[in-house]
């Protein structure tokens, strides 16, 4: 709870949402939800996840990193270590959504595993599209990738 002012300040820089102090901290509170950081040595909070396991299923809801410091793999380290956290868990799958012109987190995605599933017209507030994309985590390439990120 202590971090989440700097988390609602990473959110708002990213998607623009009020109220996220407030959204962010139910978040926390949440048995079902995980939300991770990723804490950049003497610069503070850079980056942070969100999502909830339901069942075998995990649904990202925000990935979300301070734009200074986009492009750097922190949103990548975080999606790793949680999709393998949540598989350990008894989570077989994970789904999102993403804007449909969100091209960068789409690559993260794909490399990740997901592909589209489905898509959703006018999702957004401003009418963008959203594209659904799922993994199947048991057996994918990224239970096979290493736990850590060096030199990034």
């Amino acid at each position: 709870m202590a971090d989440v002012a700097a988390l609602a300040t990473i959110e708002r820089a990213c998607f623009g949402r009020d109220g996220a102090d407030d959204l962010l901290a139910a978040e926390i509170s949440r048995s079902w939800a995980r939300v991770r950081v990723a804490e950049l040595p003497g610069d503070g909070l850079g980056a942070f996840i969100d999502g909830w396991l339901v069942a075998d299923e995990f649904e990202v809801h925000f990935v979300a990193t301070r734009p200074e410091r986009q492009r750097r793999g922190l949103a990548a380290m975080l999606l790793d270590h949680l999709l393998a956290e949540v598989f350990a868990e008894g989570a077989r799958s994970a789904v999102l959504e993403v804007r449909r012109d969100n091209t960068p987190a789409q690559a993260l995605y794909r490399a990740r595993g997901f592909g589209v599933v489905a898509e959703r017209r006018r999702y957004y507030d401003d009418g963008e599209d959203a594209l659904v994309m799922q993994c199947a985590l048991e057996g994918s390439l990224l239970m096979a990738r290493p736990a850590h990120y060096g030199g990034r």
